[in-house]
């Protein structure tokens, strides 16, 4: 298995370049890992660069982590982030939870995290004053 780029995620999901999405259908149709890192980039790619909003985002990624060869890093993780994300979270934010499993708590300023998180958030959220 090999572990791919969120430039080559990117050309598969938007196609804005035929010949790099041809070669990114032929990484993609062998056993492919999908970090959490790399999510969190192609998401931040496709929000600024392509303006993608937060339901063709959440189609995108869920489209992306679906296929047949793909596995992804968390994976169970990374569907709970993208349900919270359709629900009104902060994409990276949830990822970032999603990574953080194992940690007794995840410390942060922002107040609204926890709430965007969802009781069945994967970890403790610790607001700071």
């Amino acid at each position: 298995m090999r572990s791919v780029d969120a430039n080559v995620l990117v050309r598969w999901l938007t196609r804005d370049e035929e010949q790099q999405a041809a070669l990114a259908d032929a990484v993609l149709s062998a056993p492919t890992l999908i970090t959490l890192t790399v999510l969190i980039e192609v998401a931040w790619v496709l929000r600024q660069r392509y303006a993608f909003d937060r339901a063709g985002l959440n189609a995108a990624l869920a489209t992306l982590i679906s296929l047949e060869h793909v596995s992804v890093e968390q994976e169970v993780g990374v569907r709970w982030a993208l349900a919270r994300h359709a629900a009104g979270g902060d994409l990276p934010d949830m990822l970032h939870l999603v990574a953080a499993i194992g940690a007794r708590a995840f410390i942060t300023f922002d107040r609204r995290l926890a709430q965007h998180a969802g009781a069945d958030a994967p970890l403790a959220i610790e607001t700071l004053a």
